[in-house]
């Protein structure tokens, strides 16, 4: 992927001029400068033949119209009319075919920010006057003109006057501390700086610089050429250098990439050829603004300048992108995620959208099915590169997306002869087998500049090319070339690590913690996942020559207050730890000697805390500590971290984050907060002062991000379709799959399908990383729940075979020749597993709940197998009345009707299943309500809440007065006789099946019976209850006596909870199941529970 280090990426361009002028393509405007600098050491490259034009002693800059008709860009243009390039010439470098293009489409726009409109004929104008005064400060050759400005129209017209005064861009950032400014100035020593006067006090009075908003506004009209200059280096002179960009280095000091013309004029074509640009064309650049400034205007395009303050801002940007009309961009894979979780129309807001390129990190199938749902008319690309080789792979997502791998491939290789997968021993791989990805060819950077050694451990002989000189680079990536020819990324060989789309070097911020922090071993990782993956810093305090060191503290949250602002004037924001853990020691390798990574523990970060810190329900009251627990919410940080002292950033808070927190704030309080208005004081006084004004001022309330998720998640992959098999019955079946058999109602089903068939049993077993050798340690999980249920025969192990699999994973965990065999036998499954658990959100439950059905219904597509979904209630909101097996609520309003994600996410799933009945597929929903013991025996399910609270009301002789809870429950045994013989019907055409009690009986009339029993319990009133409770049974600790106290001091419910109950009715499901009798609730029954 391009890497964005913070220190960042770009491509330039450049023009020569016979006359050894740099020429405007179109008018004529020039000045005269003054110094030269020191040149850096530039990496070498073959012959590095220094070409020039051949010229007169005037070397001032004439317009681009000028040098092309003069003949210096080797071709006569007949018409300056609209007229564009078919292809571009790769002999010519970055200037001249930007000067080609301005005569081929001098009126058309080629550059705008939001205060700036530029033709192509006025850019080559001010591109021109500029380049004249690089001229007179001595740029030439491979000189270096930094550039340090916001983005924005001026960052593209100074560039563009670098290459065409002949000399080259070098990169800086305005997020630059100001000691890694001066290191990289230092390093790179530019001839003269262009920037603002804001910026203008950060560097010293010996560097020269232009000030472009002292320049005045008559500078790009009046300028007059300069004259006594050195000629134009020639535009076929490609190994000139372009630009710099630098990237983290592992020594303490920053990496400069340097680049020649060759590589980013090659890689254009490259990408013109998979994904071409015209007159009309509008491309917005931001993420990775000089990589993609230069390319339109190759084509005749316009640049859009997307603005500092935007590019990060999901609302901000949208609405810039749909104001402006443009129909190409670029997005990281974690911005467009948080674009989709704002915007529930993309579409719609982005109608004039028809190419989306990503690049930075890597994008997952789930994201990649997202995209192409909100934005079914957008191309969507992907895109591999790096620094140091520009494109790699490219691919459309719609036509290499896999949609059973976790990640989408990158696409195929730009440059095939010039991609090679080597193993430890430098061999190349078979096709599929993975290795580390070495990139060879014409793309490839000069090398780092000053660092030699580095670059010849980067860029290493190709031994597979014998052209003189040839090199490849070493990405450090893993990789496996597909059978389709498509690339893979599995990992990194390497140390480098990405966090959010930045590159980061672990030793480069383990180096500055001990050289700023009194810390004598340090180990940085990155731990967590998207926008919650955080750098973590494991330290050993130096407490025998601290020195005179910061000594960092650190809080019982992992936070250090101190660290964080002791490294903010060497590292950027994205290299600072977000976490520090403290230790003796480091672990370390017995073999290497080395810091074992693998070994350090996990920082500090309760799940559980922040569960209990994160609001439940909408709190009408906008105060500091409801400000603190969004943050909290946001920042995936336990609630007691969270204090005034401490600002967004200092908890680890980044750009995308902070939108994150927009978001929730919003939701959380019913209008929109802006973005942006977070950003000026980002303390939690600050935040609540700007939450406050905003209400005052009456904004619209927000669109909540789930929605967006939910209907991209309900869109069943076109992949899956029906085989064409008819139903198939339990009876007629010779191989059933069942999923969930650990589980309580899958040991019942289990039994019933061995009891019931004749049929072989196959049995997912769960397992984290599951392999074949798994299996006995799934039966032993299988017999252990059935023993403890009273169920096991060792009879059973004639019947079942157990697969170690996994619904998270691709083919459900399943080797390929597993999976196949699988395929070509199933005719029935019973999809009974699900992660179940009433706390955690959506995003939780997500994989296991909902892409676990997709799985299993790809298979049930692959195989033509009967498919029967077990499903649940809590599809569906709390009713007074039973609810018709017809019944199913729309998907916008799942946030504000299902409050639990399990039920979300079980609602997914029904309408993934409901849409592949529709495509033909026979498929079954079979919905269960409250499952509670069996009926005769007695045995339970030891997680049932209500079963706790009946059980734990026993013990204390009380149980709970509320008014209005009803017990709504069916026995396991009846729910499982059910199931069978509704997989037996393959007469009905009915697809939904009701399995719950529609009609529930009053709570207080059991403990009445229960008394009768024997079993006494008198009414309290809940809270009295609750207290009473926790003084008699819930301050003992966890495991300290039944397991049901176990339950409640997990989390104990609310009364709305318990009265809210969802009633199924049962009305079109009686004739399928009319040859069974349920259970009573009665006193029978009763009886039989209190005993067991």
């Amino acid at each position: 992927m391009h890497e964005q280090s913070g220190l960042s990426n770009g491509q330039g361009d450049q023009m020569p001029s016979e006359n050894g002028i740099v020429p405007p393509v179109t008018s004529n405007s020039n000045v005269v400068g003054g110094a030269s600098a020191a040149k850096s050491e530039l990496p070498a490259t073959s012959d590095q033949p220094r070409k020039t034009n051949h010229s007169s002693s005037e070397g001032g800059i004439t317009e681009a119209g000028s040098l092309l008709l003069n003949g210096s860009a080797g071709a006569s243009h007949k018409s300056t009319k609209s007229k564009q390039m078919q292809v571009i010439d790769i002999n010519k470098d970055l200037s001249a075919l930007v000067a080609q293009q301005m005569l081929a489409t001098p009126d058309a726009i080629a550059l705008e920010d939001e205060t700036t409109k530029l033709t192509y004929s006025e850019l080559d104008q001010r591109v021109t006057a500029l380049a004249n005064r690089l001229r007179g400060h001595g740029v030439g050759r491979d000189n270096l003109v930094g550039v340090l400005l916001g983005r924005s129209a001026n960052y593209v017209i100074s560039c563009l006057a670098a290459l065409r005064a002949g000399g080259a861009f070098l990169v800086l950032e305005l997020a630059y501390p100001p000691n890694l400014l001066a290191d990289v100035i230092d390093d790179a020593k530019p001839t003269v700086v262009i920037t603002n006067s804001t910026q203008a006090n950060q560097f010293n009075a010996d560097i020269p610089l232009i000030v472009l908003d002292e320049l005045g506004t008559d500078f790009y009209k009046s300028a007059e050429p300069v004259k006594g200059l050195s000629p134009l280096p020639a535009d076929d002179d490609l190994e000139r250098l372009a630009f710099v960009s630098y990237s983290s280095g592992t020594t303490g000091r920053p990496k400069g990439i340097a680049n020649p013309h060759m590589a980013p004029v090659l890689s254009y074509d490259l990408r013109f050829r998979l994904s071409d640009l015209t007159v009309g064309d509008r491309v917005a650049c931001n993420v990775f603004f000089v990589w993609e400034m230069l390319r339109p205007l190759l084509r005749g395009a316009t640049v859009f300048c997307v603005p500092d303050e935007a590019s990060y801002d999901p609302v901000a940007l949208v609405d810039l992108l749909s104001r402006q009309r443009i129909t190409e961009t670029l997005m990281t894979p974690t911005l467009l995620a948080a674009v989709l979780s704002r915007h529930s129309d993309i579409a719609s807001d982005l109608p004039d959208l028809r190419t989306l390129w990503f690049n930075g990190e890597v994008v997952t199938t789930d994201l990649a099915r997202r995209a192409m749902k909100a934005l079914p008319k957008t191309r969507l690309l992907n895109c591999y590169s790096a620094s140091e080789t520009h494109e790699i792979a490219c691919g459309d997502i719609r036509e290499i997306i896999d949609e059973e791998a976790p990640y989408c491939p990158v696409g195929h290789p730009m440059e095939p002869e010039h991609i090679y997968i080597l193993d430890a021993s430098g061999q190349k791989v078979d096709t599929g087998v993975p290795g580390e990805l070495f990139v060879g060819g014409s793309l490839l950077a000069r090398g780092y500049l000053n660092l030699p050694e580095t670059t010849a451990e980067a860029f290493v002989p190709n031994t597979f090319d014998k052209s003189p000189g040839s090199r490849m680079y070493r990405t450090g990536d893993l990789a496996r070339m597909l059978p389709s020819g498509v690339l893979e990324i599995t990992g990194r060989v390497g140390a480098m690590i990405k966090v959010r789309g930045y590159s980061v070097v672990p030793g480069k911020v383990e180096n500055a913690i001990i050289e700023k922090l009194a810390v004598k071993q340090c180990a940085v990782i990155a731990h967590g996942d998207g926008l919650d993956r955080q750098l973590v810093a494991y330290i050993v305090h130096d407490k025998e020559d601290p020195g005179d060191r910061a000594v960092p503290i650190v809080d019982e949250a992992g936070y250090s207050l101190v660290a964080r602002r002791t490294l903010s004037t060497s590292l950027a924001q994205y290299m600072i730890p977000a976490l520090w853990v403290e230790l003796d020691e480091l672990p370390t390798n017995r073999v290497s000697g080395k810091a074992d990574v693998k070994k350090l523990p996990p920082p500090v970060v309760s799940i559980s805390t922040i569960f209990n810190h994160t609001k439940t329900e909408r709190d009408p009251r906008i105060n500091i500590e409801a400000i603190a627990e969004i943050w909290a919410a946001a920042l995936n940080v336990p609630f007691n971290s969270v204090t005034k002292e401490h600002t967004f950033f200092d908890l680890g808070g980044h750009s995308l984050t902070l939108a994150d927190l927009a978001t929730r704030l919003s939701r959380e309080f019913g209008f929109l907060v802006p973005v942006s208005r977070l950003v000026v004081n980002p303390t939690l006084q600050g935040h609540l002062d700007v939450v406050l004004a905003v209400r005052d001022g009456h904004t619209a309330a927000v669109q909540a991000d789930l929605p967006a998720v939910l209907r991209a998640d309900c869109t069943l992959p076109e992949s899956i379709q029906p085989a064409g098999k008819p139903v198939c019955s339990l009876e007629d079946a010779h191989t059933v799959l069942l999923t969930g058999a650990t589980g309580f109602l899958g040991a019942f089903l289990l039994c019933d399908l061995l009891e019931s068939t004749s049929a072989r049993i196959l049995c997912l077993v769960r397992f984290t990383d599951p392999k074949g050798e798994d299996a006995p340690a799934g039966v032993a999980r299988i017999r252990k729940n059935l023993l403890d249920l009273g169920l096991w025969k060792d009879s059973i192990l004639d019947r079942i075979e157990v697969l170690p699999g996994n619904l998270s994973h691709k083919r459900l965990g399943l080797g390929i020749g597993a999976y196949k065999e699988l395929v070509d036998n199933v005719q029935v499954i019973i999809h009974a597993a699900a992660t179940v658990n009433l706390v955690y959100p959506y995003a939780a439950l997500r994989d296991a709940n909902v892409g676990g059905t997709r799985k299993i219904l790809r298979l049930a597509g692959q195989s033509g197998a009967t498919l029967q979904y077990v499903s649940t209630n809590g599809v569906l909101p709390p009713s007074e009345k039973a609810w018709p097996e017809s019944s199913m609520i729309e998907v916008d309003a799942v946030p504000d009707s299902l409050v639990d994600g399990y039920g979300q996410t079980k609602y997914v799933a029904e309408e993934l299943v409901h849409e592949a009945g529709r495509r033909g597929m026979p498929v079954r929903i079979l919905r269960c309500g409250t499952i509670s013991g069996h009926s005769t025996s007695g045995s339970t399910n030891t997680y049932d809440l209500f079963t706790a609270l009946l059980v734990e009301s026993l013990h204390l002789g009380y149980y709970p007065d509320i008014a209005g809870w009803r017990a709504e429950m069916t026995p396991v045994d009846h729910v499982s006789r059910a199931i069978t013989a509704i997989s037996n019907n393959t007469q009905t055409t009915q697809r939904v099946f009701h399995l719950g009690d529609s009609n529930p009986v009053e709570t207080k009339s059991l403990f009445d019976n229960l008394a009768e029993l024997g079993y006494p319990a008198e009414p309290l009133e809940w809270e009295k209850w609750v207290s009473l409770w926790t003084q008699k049974r819930g301050s003992a600790k966890r495991g300290a006596g039944a397991f049901t106290a176990d339950i409640l001091r997990g989390g104990m419910p609310t009364v709305e909870f318990l009265k809210d109950i969802t009633i199924l009715g049962d009305e079109e499901s009686k004739s399928a199941l009319s040859a069974l009798e349920r259970p009573k609730i009665d006193v029978k029954l009763l009886e039989t529970y209190a005993r067991n």
